[in-house]
C-alpha cells in the first residue's frame, strides 16, 4: 500500500509539474516578466537612462534619455507635484516648466528603492535571486515538481481512503476536486497577485487561504458522501464560513505597481493553468494507483483492491 501511494504521488505530481511549467512559462511567464518591469523601473530589461514618470493628471511618459528637457504646457495646474522612481519629488510653480534628469539614472542606481508597503515590502539587493534565463525556469520547474509531488501525495492518500476502485473518470472528478479545494474557493477571496500587487500581511493570507482549503475538503467530502440532508447544510455552511469572515486584504487605497487589467488577465490565465494541473493530476494519479494496485495483486492472486 505505501509503495503504491508513494509511486502514485511521485509519478503523477512530477508529470503534472513538468506540463504546468510548460504551459506556464508560455502564459504565465510573460506577464510576470512585464510585471517586474512595473514594479522595478531599474530592471536590465529597461535601457539603463530610461525615466518613466507619472503626472497628477494621469498622463505618463518615458525619457529615452537621461538628459532631455520636456514642456509640461498646460496639462497640468500651476504647482505640480512631480515624483521621480527614486522618491524624488519637487514641484513645478509654472504650467510651462522645464527641468532636466542628466543624472536621474546614476543617482536610480545608488538609492535603495522600495517596492511600496502595500505590496510585500522592501527590496534588498542582497537577497538571493536566480538569474534570468535557464537558471530561472530550473528553480521555477523544481519548485512546481516539489509542490505537485505533494499535491499528488494528497491526491494518492484520499484514492486509498476511499477504498474503491479508481478509473479515468473518477480520477478526472478528484482532480476536479482538488482544484476546487485548492485553487477555485480560495482563489474567490485571494486571487493570484502579479509581483508588486497591493496584498495584506503574508502570515493573515496563508493563514485564511489553509483554513479556507480545509473547509472546502471537509465540504466537497460531505456533499459527495453524505446522504443526510443535514450533513450538506452542513457542507454549505462550510463552504460560505470563510468568505464571511473575508479574506485579508491590503488597506484602502492602496495599489499594485501592474495596470488592473493586466492582473485581471493574470487572474484568469492562473485559474485555468491550476485546473490543468489538476486534472493531469487526477487522471495520470487514477491511471498509475490503478497499475499499481494491478500489479500488486498479480503476485497474489487477490482481486483489485486498495
Amino acid at each position: 500500500m505505501l509503495q503504491r501511494l508513494l509511486l502514485t504521488g511521485l509519478v503523477s505530481g512530477t508529470i503534472a509539474g513538468v506540463v504546468m511549467t510548460l504551459v506556464n512559462f508560455f502564459t504565465v511567464q510573460p506577464l510576470i516578466a512585464k510585471a517586474e518591469m512595473f514594479e522595478n523601473p531599474s530592471s536590465p530589461s529597461i535601457p539603463a537612462a530610461s525615466v518613466l514618470h507619472f503626472h497628477p493628471d494621469g498622463v505618463g511618459h518615458t525619457h529615452a534619455d537621461g538628459n532631455l528637457y520636456h514642456d509640461h504646457g498646460q496639462a497640468v495646474a500651476n504647482a505640480v507635484p512631480h515624483g521621480h522612481p527614486n522618491g524624488i519629488t519637487h514641484a513645478h510653480q509654472g504650467g510651462n516648466t522645464v527641468h532636466s534628469h542628466e543624472q536621474m539614472a546614476q543617482v536610480r542606481e545608488s538609492v535603495a528603492h522600495d517596492h511600496g508597503t502595500q505590496a510585500q515590502g522592501s527590496h534588498f539587493h542582497g537577497s538571493f535571486e536566480p538569474e534570468r534565463g535557464l537558471e530561472r525556469e530550473l528553480y521555477t520547474l523544481l519548485a512546481n515538481v516539489l509542490t505537485t509531488i505533494g499535491f499528488g501525495l494528497l491526491l494518492a492518500t484520499a484514492f486509498t481512503l476511499y477504498g474503491r476502485k479508481i478509473g479515468p473518470v473518477q480520477g478526472l472528478l478528484w482532480g476536479g476536486a482538488g482544484f476546487a479545494a485548492f485553487a477555485f474557493l480560495p482563489g474567490l477571496g485571494l486571487p493570484a497577485e502579479l509581483p508588486g500587487a497591493a496584498a495584506a500581511d503574508l502570515l493573515a493570507r496563508q493563514t485564511w487561504w489553509l483554513g479556507t482549503a480545509i473547509a472546502a475538503i471537509a465540504a466537497l467530502s460531505l456533499l459527495a458522501f453524505s446522504k443526510s440532508w443535514s450533513w450538506r447544510g452542513v457542507a454549505i455552511v462550510l463552504l460560505i464560513i470563510p468568505h464571511v469572515i473575508g479574506a485579508p486584504h491590503p488597506a484602502v487605497g492602496e495599489m499594485g505597481s501592474a495596470p488592473p487589467e493586466m492582473a485581471a488577465q493574470f487572474v484568469m490565465i492562473t485559474m485555468l493553468s491550476s485546473l490543468l494541473l489538476w486534472l493531469v493530476l487526477g487522471s495520470v494519479g487514477a491511471y498509475v494507483f490503478g497499475r499499481v494496485n494491478v500489479e500488486e495483486n498479480a503476485h497474489t492472486g487477490a482481486p483489485y483492491t486498495t
